[in-house]
C-alpha cells in the first residue's frame, strides 16, 4: 500500500469509528439519563425485581461501589421471633434485588429461639469486616435487654455471629449504630437509667474492630421514654432522631442535636405530625450524589395484626447542620438520583394553607383556621365532645383537588383512629360525599382524589379508641392539606 493509500485508509477508519463513538455513545448517555430519576411511592407493597414483598422491616442501608445493601428483619411469618435477617441490593433505591439471608437462625444455637430486630451494618477498614449490631431478646418477651453482634468478609454474606450482650451492663433494647467521618463508630439504644425499661437512651462508643462498647458516654433524653434512635451528621451537627414509646403504634417524632456524639444533646423538637405521618423512625440513608446530598426518611409503618404487611415510609428529610433544625413533610410519591443525589418533589399546591376556614364549632383559642395554618402543633377543636363535628374551608376559587391529607388528634400513640367523611361543593349547597367510615388508620390519612370544588368539608364522624369503649375525644384536627392545582 502506498503512503498515500495508508493515510487515505487511515482516515476512513477514523472516521468510521468517530461515527461508531457518537452512535453509541449518545443514546446511551441519554438513556441513563431519563433512567435516572426513579419514583418513591409510599403506602403500596414494595416487591423486590422478582414480585415478592420486601422483607427487610427495622433494618438500614450500607453502600458499596456504586452498590445500596438493604438489611432488615423478614417478618413474612407475620409474628416478632426471629425469622431471617435479609439482604437485597439497588443501585438507584428503587429496585431492589434479593441477595440472601446473611444470618439465620441456624447461624448459631442462641437464634434458634430468640428475637432479633433493628440489624444495623457498618464496614470497618482497619478489620476489613462488615460488622451487624443487632436488638436481641428471647422469642417469649423483652426481657433480656442485650445487643448482638456478627462479622462477614463480605457485605451480603454468611455473617458469622458473635454472640449477645448487654453493653457495659446497661440494658439495650431499640438501637442503631453510627459511623463517623473519622471512623469512630457508636451505640445508641434504648435504656433503663432507673425509672424501668426504655426511660431514657443510653450512648456508648464501640470499640476500634466495632466488636464491642469501649465506653458509656451517658444519658440522652432522661425520662424521656423514647425508642427508635437513627442518627445523621449533617454540616458539622449531629442529628439524632427517636420515636415515643407507644409500642407498634405511630407518636410524635422528635429530634435533638448535638456538636459531638458524646453531647450535651439539644433539648427535644418535634419533627413532622403528629404521628411521623403514621411511622416509626428506622434509619437516616444519606445519598452522597454529584450534585447534592440527600437525606432520607426511613420509616415502618407497623401492621401488629399482620407484620409481614407493615410498610415502608421513605421521606426526604431536611437538615441544616448551620441552624441545627430539621424538617420532616409527607410526600405520597417523589424522585430520586442516586446519582446526582437530587430530588425531585411533584408539582402539587396545598390549595387549603392560609384560606378561610369554618367549623361546627370551636373551642375558645382553638379556631377553624389552626387547621390549615402550616403548623402541625396548633389544632382546631371542637366546644364540646360532640360527635359528628365537621371542618369546612373556601378555596375562594374552583379548584382541581388530587390529594387530600389529614393530620388527626392522637396523643403519644393513644390507639384511636378516626371514621370520616370528606365533602365538596363548587357553590356551598350541593355537596358529593366520600365516604371513609371504614379507615382505621391511625394519626395520619391521605386520599388520592380527583374533583374540582370552592368547598371541602371534612365530616369528623367517629373515633374509635379499641381499649376503650367511650370515645372521650373531642373532634380534632390538627392540619387540612388538599393538593392539586
Amino acid at each position: 500500500m502506498t503512503s498515500q493509500g495508508w493515510k487515505d485508509t487511515r482516515k476512513q477508519v477514523l472516521a468510521v469509528l468517530s461515527l461508531l463513538l457518537l452512535f453509541f455513545s449518545f443514546p446511551l448517555y441519554s438513556g441513563q439519563a431519563q433512567a435516572a430519576s426513579v419514583t418513591i411511592t409510599n403506602g403500596p407493597v414494595w416487591n423486590d425485581t422478582t414480585g415478592g414483598t420486601i422483607q427487610a422491616h427495622g433494618g438500614s442501608v450500607i453502600k458499596v461501589g456504586s452498590t445500596y445493601y438493604w438489611f432488615g428483619e423478614d417478618k413474612l411469618h407475620n409474628a416478632a421471633s426471629f425469622r431471617n435477617v435479609v439482604c437485597y441490593s439497588s443501585t438507584d433505591l428503587k429496585n431492589w434485588k434479593w441477595v440472601s439471608y446473611p444470618l439465620k437462625p441456624s447461624s448459631n444455637t442462641e437464634l434458634a429461639n430468640s428475637k432479633v430486630e433493628r440489624p444495623k451494618v457498618i464496614y470497618n477498614e482497619s478489620t476489613s469486616k462488615y460488622v451487624m449490631w443487632m436488638h436481641y431478646e428471647n422469642a417469649s418477651d423483652y426481657s433480656l435487654g442485650r445487643v448482638a453482634v456478627a462479622t462477614s468478609d463480605t457485605v451480603s454474606g454468611s455473617y458469622t455471629y458473635q454472640g449477645s450482650f448487654r453493653p457495659l451492663g446497661y440494658e439495650s433494647r431499640d438501637m442503631t449504630i453510627f459511623k463517623d467521618d473519622d471512623g469512630s463508630a457508636y451505640l445508641i439504644s434504648a435504656s433503663n437509667s432507673g425509672g424501668g425499661a426504655n426511660d431514657s437512651l443510653a450512648s456508648f462508643k464501640l470499640t476500634d474492630d466495632y466488636l464491642g462498647v469501649s465506653t458509656f458516654l451517658g444519658w440522652v433524653a432522661p425520662s424521656g421514654h423514647r425508642e427508635a434512635p437513627e442518627v445523621a451528621k449533617q454540616g458539622g451537627k449531629y442529628f439524632l432522631i427517636t420515636s415515643g414509646a407507644s409500642g407498634w403504634y405511630p407518636n410524635q417524632a422528635k429530634y435533638m442535636t448535638a456538636s459531638s456524639m458524646s453531647g450535651p444533646w439539644s433539648a427535644l423538637q418535634n419533627l413532622g405530625n403528629s404521628s411521623a405521618f403514621f411511622s416509626q423512625s428506622n434509619y437516616i440513608l444519606p445519598v452522597q450524589g454529584t450534585s447534592a446530598t440527600t437525606y432520607i426518611y426511613m420509616g415502618n409503618r407497623w401492621n401488629s395484626s399482620l407484620l409481614g404487611d407493615s410498610r415502608y415510609i421513605w421521606l426526604p428529610l431536611t437538615l441544616s447542620g448551620s441552624a441545627g433544625t430539621a424538617s420532616l413533610e409527607w410526600q405520597s410519591s417523589w424522585g430520586i438520583d442516586a446519582a446526582t443525589g437530587v430530588v425531585t418533589l411533584p408539582a402539587l399546591t396545598n390549595l387549603s394553607a392560609g384560606k378561610s376556614a369554618t367549623a361546627s364549632s370551636s373551642a375558645s383559642g382553638y379556631e377553624a383556621s389552626r387547621a390549615n395554618d402550616g403548623n402541625y402543633q396548633t389544632e382546631w377543636k371542637a366546644s364540646a365532645v360532640t360527635w359528628p363535628s365537621w371542618w369546612q374551608v373556601d378555596l375562594g376559587a374552583t379548584k382541581t383537588v388530587k390529594e387530600v391529607d389529614i393530620s388527626w388528634f392522637l396523643y403519644n400513640g393513644s390507639e384511636a383512629y378516626h371514621q370520616y367523611t370528606i365533602q365538596y361543593s363548587t357553590n356551598g349547597t350541593t355537596w358529593t360525599t366520600i365516604d371513609r367510615t371504614s379507615n382505621t388508620t391511625y394519626g395520619f390519612t391521605t386520599d388520592t382524589v380527583n374533583f374540582s370544588a370552592r368547598y371541602v368539608r371534612i365530616n369528623l364522624v367517629n373515633a374509635v379508641l379499641w381499649n376503650n369503649p367511650n370515645n372521650w375525644y373531642t373532634p380534632t384536627l390538627y392540619e387540612v392539606k388538599l393538593l392539586g392545582n
